[in-house]
Parts: structure tokens; C-alpha cells; sequence
């Protein structure tokens, strides 16, 4: 079977079996189109987390290994660790709880997620999470396309030289959020029950 898609004023013809005919001519299946990236196996459970304000992150794919593709990073966040309300206006964000209970608010739901649940957050959507139990929670976090782990990287090195409760972090935490706004948009605060 054949299948034809339009893109303008060219078109895609997809094969649907091994050989497919066109009237008389015979047409073999198009060559794979190569990935402008190479394959990405990692080994997490040897990647060095790195201490941020939040808790811990491994890097596990960046958008220069996937060539912004996406982005991959595992996140560990501490017990009473709450983001602000914001939104991605330029990439999906997905969390897969590895370990712990995320709660989170997507628009004017909030869903408790515990170990072995998923959410996909499509972009331009408000939303906030945290970990609201005694315990940390790990998250495997992935942002479509990458970019937004470089958020994570800077806020990394902030955490080197200022932490949370110091005069100055909430400023440098700011500052971090203006240069990666095309990342992310801070829409305010919110509580598990708003």
C-alpha cells in the first residue's frame, strides 16, 4: 500500500510494505534517512548528580547530543520543594516518577503521582509541581525540543556560589528565569487546592 501526503507544493509517497508497485513501474522502499544525531545510551546509574537548589539533576541526553531534538534530565527533588506557576511556550514537558510522590497542577487539576506515573504537560500550559511529602522524589524529565536543561545547568552553577535562604538567591534565581525566558514564563504562585 502507497500513501501519499501533501506538504505544499511537494509530496511525500510512504511505502506501506516491502515493495509496493505504482501502475507498471516498481518501486522499492526509500533508503532510511539518516538521524543528524547520533544514538544516546546512557548508563544513568553512573552519571554524577549535581547539586541544585531544588535537590539533585543528572544530565542525561542535552539538546546538543540530540540536536535540540529534545532533552533529557533526571531530576531528585527535595521534600517541601514547590516551582513557581509558570509554562514552556516552546517545548512539551513530560515527568515519569521514578521514585517518590510528585503532586502536580495542570490548569485547574491537581494530580498526586506517585512511582511509575507519567504526565505530559503540553507547551503553553500553566502548571506547577512539587514534593509535598517527607520524602525526595526522582524524576526522569524530558523537554521537546531540548533546550531548557540549560536552565538547569545555570541554575547548577548559582547553587556553587548562593543558596536558597541567601539575601541575594531569590534575585539571581530571577535573573536565571529572564535569561531563559524563551524557556520558561513565570506566571506566579499557587497551592495544591487553588
Amino acid at each position: 500500500m502507497k500513501v501519499t501526503v501533501s506538504l505544499g507544493s511537494a509530496a511525500l509517497v510512504c511505502c506501506l510494505s516491502p515493495i509496493c508497485t505504482a501502475g507498471d513501474e516498481r518501486s522499492q522502499p526509500a533508503a532510511p534517512i539518516a538521524p543528524t544525531f547520533r544514538a544516546v545510551a546512557v548508563e544513568t546509574h553512573k552519571l554524577v548528580p549535581l547539586p541544585y537548589d531544588a535537590g539533585l539533576v543528572k544530565f542525561i541526553a542535552t539538546s546538543k547530543e540530540t540536536a535540540g531534538t529534545s532533552a533529557v534530565v533526571e531530576l531528585t527533588e527535595m521534600p517541601g520543594y514547590k516551582t513557581a506557576w509558570h509554562q514552556h511556550n516552546n517545548c512539551e514537558e513530560a515527568f515519569y516518577v521514578i521514585e517518590g510522590t510528585l503532586t502536580i497542577r495542570v490548569l485547574d487539576k491537581t494530580y498526586t503521582l506517585p512511582e511509575g506515573s507519567y504526565v505530559l504537560i503540553p507547551r503553553g500550559t500553566p502548571h506547577g509541581q512539587g514534593n509535598f511529602t517527607s520524602k525526595p522524589v526522582r524524576l526522569l524529565t524530558t523537554f521537546t525540543p531540548g533546550g531548557f536543561e540549560e536552565f538547569f545547568l545555570d541554575r547548577v552553577a548559582l547553587y556553587k556560589s548562593i543558596k536558597p535562604g541567601a539575601p541575594t538567591f531569590q534575585a539571581a534565581l530571577d535573573a536565571l528565569r529572564a535569561k531563559h525566558s524563551r524557556w520558561v514564563q513565570i506566571l506566579g504562585t499557587w497551592d495544591i487546592g487553588q
